[in-house]
């Protein structure tokens, strides 16, 4: 039995060069160029050497074992590639998803930090644009309060100018009747001017706060000059009558007859000179009010800014 299987071994392991040396003598019959029938016979006898080689395998027990762990073990290596694949798939697919997450997650991530940097710059700017409201509002009530102290001390210069053209006016139309009543230079005289000036700087002042620059609306401008006339005129029949009223009483008592009564009062003595004297504090204000308003186009004095509405 080891004889045969010796001899068995013997043929198996004559076999690779059998098969070796048949490659090699085809090549020859092809490359010498016989025809097909050699080819013919050399593949039969190929087939011929694989039969024995499989036929001396199966007889042998010993190399029929062999034979199977080899094909076991083909079997077993083959699964262990295709595992060994499957697992590098496996890995590769879960490398990719990794790669992809991290790349979702950074661009996650400079999403949320553009966010915050824009948030940032929108912060700054607000904080800017709230200094730079505070610098302008300080800015602002600084130019207004220059403003306002250069527009009082110039405001009471040119109120100053005002008052003195309307003395000058009201004087220019006072001083004929002072001269033509015959009593320039009496004490009397004197002070009635001094009243009058006053009163026309008065005038010149108020004349300008009120008309500002309304300088079209003569009824405000006609109304300022009655006003200030009527005050003066009645202020001056009032003392026309009470002087009239005390001459006619010291008159009863030297005489012995009656005190003058209100009839006595409105008579036309005592009615035209105040009339007469309105006449001439309509004339005075409004020679006043004529020189302020020359005195306004020519720029000596400026107008009061903004309008009495």
């Amino acid at each position: 039995m080891s004889a045969v299987a010796n001899g068995g071994v013997r043929r198996a392991s004559g076999l690779p060069g059998a098969m070796q040396r048949a490659p090699l003598t085809r090549r020859r019959v092809a490359s010498s160029g016989q025809d097909a029938q050699q080819l013919d016979q050399a593949k039969a006898f190929e087939e011929g050497l694989a039969a024995l080689a499989k036929q001396a395998l199966q007889n042998d027990p010993e190399a029929a074992a062999q034979l199977k762990r080899y094909e076991a073990a083909v079997v077993r290596l083959e699964k262990a590639r295709a595992a060994e694949q499957e697992l590098e798939k496996i890995m590769a697919d879960a490398a990719r998803a990794a790669l992809l997450e991290d790349a979702a997650a950074a661009e996650a991530a400079r999403a949320r930090a553009s966010q915050l940097m824009a948030d940032a710059e929108v912060a700054a700017a607000e904080k800017l644009l709230a200094a730079a409201q505070i610098q302008f509002n300080m800015a602002a009530d600084e130019r207004a309060r220059v403003s306002s102290a250069a527009f009082s001390d110039a405001d009471r210069v040119d109120s100053g100018r005002a008052a003195a053209i309307a003395v000058a006016g009201g004087l220019a139309a006072t001083l004929p009747f002072a001269l033509a009543g015959g009593g320039a230079g009496g004490p009397s005289e004197l002070l009635a001017l001094a009243g009058t000036a006053a009163c026309c700087a008065l005038f010149g002042v108020t004349y300008r706060y009120a008309v500002r620059e309304d300088s079209g609306n003569k009824h405000l401008r006609g109304g300022a000059v009655a006003a200030f006339a009527l005050v003066r005129a009645a202020g001056g029949f009032d003392l026309l009558q009470r002087s009239t009223a005390v001459a006619a009483a010291a008159t009863a008592a030297a005489g012995g007859g009656e005190a003058a009564g209100i009839a006595d009062l409105l008579t036309p003595s005592v009615l035209g000179p105040a009339a007469l004297y309105a006449g001439q504090c309509m004339l005075t204000f409004g020679f006043a009010a004529a020189a302020l308003e020359a005195a306004f186009a020519q720029g000596v004095v400026k107008r009061m800014r903004g309008t009495s509405t």
